[in-house]
């Protein structure tokens, strides 16, 4: 009888043992790094593997569904440091049909310093060679601003949509973004950016309306 009271002991410890273990599980999830906007997509740069608890009721997105995101939006601003959320996703861009989003990567002379979602930009084209312009029939105009030289509008106003941390080693002066334009404007914007002939100048406050 000592001995099957021991066996018993010992069983029931295991399995104690065993509903611990199992409570404290853990499964990978995806973590967003920097701030996401209202609408846009969660690109790679943006998230990173982090361990939460299996038991937990909280409706985390798996890491190994990260490849999935490219098919979603932000509902609304998703903060830096966050576990990312299936009600934080939407499949609609949150954009309306006469707008686009353009991605930009600038080099210092070619945006104001401090830049941030939300504000209102103007953007110029600066290449050197007006037959080049992406506008047809475009004329120079003096454009104070980033780069404090002549250019041409491409679009009145645009707005910062999402600013993206720079990577590790790349330099400070550099900036990546994307801005939201007029679909019409954004061809020429997207022409312009690919060689490196954009420059943005923040509008004033009674310039923004």
């Amino acid at each position: 009888m000592a001995v099957l009271a021991a066996l018993l002991i010992l069983a029931s410890g295991l399995g104690a043992t065993a509903l611990v273990q199992q409570a404290g599980q853990k499964v990978d999830a995806v973590k967003i790094t920097q701030q996401i906007a209202p609408g846009q997509s969660i690109p790679n740069a943006a998230i990173e593997q982090i361990r939460v608890s299996k038991d937990t009721d909280v409706p985390y997105v798996r890491w190994d569904q990260r490849g999935q995101l490219a098919k979603y939006f932000a509902v609304s601003a998703i903060p830096a440091d966050t576990l990312l959320t299936g009600p934080m996703l939407t499949t609609k861009t949150g954009l309306s049909s006469d707008q686009g989003v353009v991605g930009l990567s600038l080099k210092a002379g070619q945006f104001p310093p401090g830049l941030r979602e939300g504000d209102k930009v103007r953007v110029l084209w600066v290449g050197k060679d007006i037959t080049r312009a992406p506008v047809p029939g475009a004329t120079a105009t003096a454009a104070p601003g980033a780069s404090g030289s002549s250019g041409i509008t491409l679009a009145d106003t645009a707005v910062v949509r999402q600013v993206f941390k720079a990577e590790a080693g790349a330099s400070n002066a550099n900036l990546s973004l994307s801005i939201t334009v007029a679909a019409d404007k954004s061809g020429p914007i997207a022409q312009a950016a690919s060689a490196g002939e954009v420059a943005l100048v923040l509008l004033s406050a009674d310039q923004k309306n």
